[in-house]
């Protein structure tokens, strides 16, 4: 499918916590396309069934109070299911809000690798600093937000989508699907006693080490470092 012709809907939530522990306190849903300017689908405060954490609070502002009476998220469930249809999903990083919701059986795509794809000269990737680096002007009133999020990686969403175009990438759902999941290279050490220096410059032994102990590297570390390591090394799986 051409990415005019298909229909996405950015989704967005807001949590007591981080998955699997967390529940979902609030929930926006915003329709958008190559041509279709962001159109507010759903909003709507959700009662987690627990209470919410301060600290939660303090990046939302939502508490106990203003979920309280307000449903479950299984009982508005089957009309967002509605609202979604055959959508593709949009979400700044797709893999917490996919995690914080009920299977949709629809595709997702992660707006915030599709940035990091793009822009690799963004300062940062998050949809707020985004928002100004891109120059977007709209008015989605209090940040941290469901449905201010949502407007906002909508508007970001829309950018991505006709930068991706210009840059020559083929005009098909799927195949935009498979270049936000494709790997991202990281440029710099992340960890250890070589942390900041850039990665092609990390001593070989140490990468093949880290490739061969460390179980909780990024796919998008892992990645890089095996591709540093076959590049230093000559051929892919040599041993040091």
């Amino acid at each position: 499918m051409r990415l005019q012709e298909a229909r996405f809907v950015v989704v967005d939530t807001e949590t007591t916590g981080l998955p699997p522990e967390g529940r979902v306190v609030e929930l926006a849903l915003v329709e958008v396309g190559l041509e279709r300017e962001p159109q507010i689908v759903y909003s709507a405060l959700v009662d987690p069934g627990c209470p919410i954490p301060p600290e939660a609070s303090a990046v939302h502002h939502i508490t106990d109070r203003d979920v309280a009476g307000k449903p479950r998220l299984f009982q508005v469930w089957p009309k967002v299911l509605e609202y979604i249809g055959d959508a593709i999903l949009v979400a700044h990083n797709a893999e917490f809000d996919r995690g914080m919701l009920p299977e949709t059986g629809r595709p997702w795509i992660c707006s915030k690798r599709l940035a990091q794809h793009l822009w690799r000269d963004a300062p940062k990737h998050s949809n707020q600093v985004l928002r100004y680096w891109l120059g977007i002007d709209v008015e989605v009133g209090q940040p941290h937000r469901a449905l201010g999020d949502a407007i906002v990686t909508a508007h970001v969403f829309q950018r991505e989508l006709r930068a991706y175009l210009e840059a020559g990438y083929p005009d098909d759902v799927d195949d935009l699907i498979a270049f936000a999941e494709s790997p991202i290279e990281v440029q710099t050490m992340p960890f250890g006693k070589h942390k900041g220096m850039p990665l092609k410059d990390v001593p070989l032994d140490y990468l093949d080490w880290a490739l061969r102990n460390l179980q909780d590297l990024s796919p998008d570390l892992r990645w890089s470092m095996q591709r540093v390591l076959e590049q230093g090394l000559g051929w892919p799986g040599r041993a040091i």
